[in-house]
């Protein structure tokens, strides 16, 4: 009986990878034509969970490939194990690298939610501030690929005046088919893009068409500690 329950909970579980990896694909396919989006089996009890090859710090170049005037940005970031042996992002850590390049010295703090790694709070200068709330989740990954897509609700604070946003975030990275990841099979370099969208403040409509769209380009280069 037991090994039969493991056995039907693994075809479950490879059915349902399967689901969210097609739903994946579709959803980068039709980008950016872009409605608000339907999670499959979502789950934000769970944070992101990365390949191995991610584990370490990392520089990030992110390039605008939609507008490709724009000068690119260079941040750090930090994968590590977590206590149940998964790796993850280092939230706080990495948001605040991004938050300096975006806001520059407007940014003045980021906290996060000690109870939850979906909620996040930026404090910038003039009393503005920007609440951020993770409400949908999928993702799946192997030896080669991550593949995630992620919905936030934004509510940003400003001058006694309150407007929400919602931000979609889909991310596709790889190890990049260099010869010098050919030469080393230990700390590839990884490449990938992130797909954003916008859909304003009209939550929950179905219906509600991507407002903004953007394509970055991302190769993360391998940083001795």
């Amino acid at each position: 009986m037991f090994f039969s329950q493991a056995f039907n909970y693994t075809e479950v579980q490879a059915v349902s990878n399967k689901n969210i990896e097609q739903f994946l694909i579709n959803r980068e396919s039709i980008w950016p034509n872009w409605n608000l989006p339907n999670f499959q089996a979502s789950n934000i009890n769970k944070d992101l969970i990365y390949p191995d090859w991610f584990e370490g710090n990392w520089i990030v170049r992110s390039e605008d490939v939609i507008q490709d005037t724009q000068d690119s940005i260079t941040y750090k970031v930090n994968f590590f194990k977590n206590k149940e042996g998964d790796i993850v992002g280092n939230r706080l850590e990495n948001s605040e690298s991004i938050g300096r390049e975006i806001f520059g010295e407007k940014l003045e703090r980021i906290k996060t939610d000690p109870k939850s790694f979906n909620n996040q709070v930026i404090f910038l200068k003039d009393n503005e501030f920007i609440e951020s709330r993770v409400t949908g989740r999928n993702q799946i990954f192997n030896d080669d690929l991550f593949f995630s897509d992620e919905f936030f609700i934004q509510t940003t604070h400003k001058q006694d005046v309150s407007r929400i946003n919602q931000v979609e975030i889909m991310s596709k990275f790889f190890k990049c088919h260099l010869k010098e990841n050919n030469k080393n099979n230990i700390n590839y370099d990884i490449c990938g893009f992130q797909y954003t969208a916008t859909y304003g403040s009209k939550v929950g409509d179905k219906n509600v068409k991507a407002i903004n769209t953007n394509k970055y380009k991302l190769t993360f280069k391998f940083k001795e500690s």
